[in-house]
């Protein structure tokens, strides 16, 4: 099971941001990002909640253990949920024609 740690920075990575980037918008430092990540600092209760809106999960998906759902997937489906229909389209293709020839 991950750690907070380890799910956040697999949220970042997957929205394909970087440590500067998080730390920029949530106003804290890279050094902070990185031992949070890191799990060398632990998170304070105002910085896991501008995570989690940043990331689009909730707070309770960051700090729990019960949760199994890849946090990978939850990020996907939140932010394909925010696509327009034809975008959403092209992805579900792309999915069907990567599934068909994966052999």
């Amino acid at each position: 099971m991950k750690n907070c740690g380890e799910k956040l920075r697999a949220a970042r990575e997957f929205l394909g941001l970087t440590q500067d980037q998080v730390a920029s918008t949530l106003n804290l430092t890279r050094n902070i990002i990185v031992n949070i990540e890191n799990n060398k600092r632990s998170i304070k209760a105002d910085e896991l909640y501008k995570f989690s809106k940043l990331y689009g999960i909730t707070m309770e998906e960051i700090v729990s253990d019960e949760k199994k759902i890849d946090i990978n997937d939850q990020v996907f489906a939140r932010g394909f949920n925010n696509l327009s229909e034809k975008d959403k389209q092209e992805i579900i293709n792309l999915i069907k024609f990567k599934n068909d020839y994966k052999e």
